[in-house]
């Protein structure tokens, strides 16, 4: 049975990463793709010391091959429409429409209008300051909804937490400090709700056990019993995030 574990990367980014177990495999073995993340093919009945000693020497090259799909995803990202003209939330189960509208301003903003719609206003010829734009109003939107989401699993699940914030990370969907400051990606609008309330309830759970070892999943498992099928489903999670909405430095925009 596979197992799951992770790894702090030597740029402060932390990386889940399957240990999957093969009769055939006679060798311990990396597998990194843009698609399923890391996996470690190892024989069965190996020690997990092994594992996380092999992966703990292959820190940078597992940072660069991040980066590698980081970039690649940006390249394509340019390729699409820097103004996108709608855009569905489906945490919330929204719709929305963007308008954009030049006024004599040099600087862009977005807001609510009262046709609820997202109105995209000031210098909107510039394509790049139109996503920076919408991305503060996307990082508005979760402060708002996300964390009477999270006060309310708290309070269901009686497990406290000291504070939230929100963030537009590359490849983070959430973090929680040893003070008990939980840290969510903005960008987790764009995912069915069943998949924010495992990455929300995955952080309220690390108040209790900061690393990801046997203790934290069984809280986990005890709030969420479909930890397994949504962890997996979460390595593809990535995919349902449009281009414009990946910031250009990563964890520098939010609330």
């Amino acid at each position: 049975m596979s197992r799951h574990a992770h790894i702090d990367l030597p740029d402060g980014r932390q990386l889940d990463y399957e240990i999957r177990p093969s009769a055939k495999a006679r060798s311990l073995r990396l597998k990194m793709t843009a698609r399923e993340g890391l996996t470690v093919i190892a024989p069965k009945g190996l020690d997990e010391r092994q594992v996380v000693e092999l992966v703990t020497g292959k820190r940078d090259w597992i940072a660069a091959k991040l980066d590698q799909f980081e970039e690649v995803r940006h390249l394509l990202g340019e390729k699409k429409s820097a103004r996108p003209e709608a855009f569905d939330l489906p945490a919330l189960a929204e719709i929305w429409r963007v308008e954009y509208r030049t006024t004599r301003g040099k600087t862009v903003g977005a807001r609510t209008d009262q046709q609820g719609r997202v109105l995209v206003y000031g210098a909107v010829i510039d394509g790049e300051r139109c996503k920076t734009a919408l991305r503060r109003w996307l990082a508005r939107r979760a402060k708002e909804t996300l964390t009477s989401w999270l006060d309310s699993l708290a309070a269901e699940s009686g497990v406290r937490f000291n504070r939230v914030i929100i963030k537009n990370q590359r490849t983070r969907w959430g973090s929680c400090s040893a003070a008990g400051v939980i840290s969510l990606n903005a960008k987790l609008l764009f995912l069915p709700p069943k998949l924010v309330r495992y990455v929300l309830m995955h952080e309220l759970c690390h108040t209790l056990e900061r690393n990801h070892i046997s203790r934290f999943w069984t809280h986990l498992r005890q709030f969420e019993p479909q930890t397994e099928l949504l962890h997996s489903q979460m390595r593809d999670a990535w995919k349902q995030v449009p281009p414009w909405a990946y910031p250009v430095h990563a964890g520098r925009e939010g609330v």
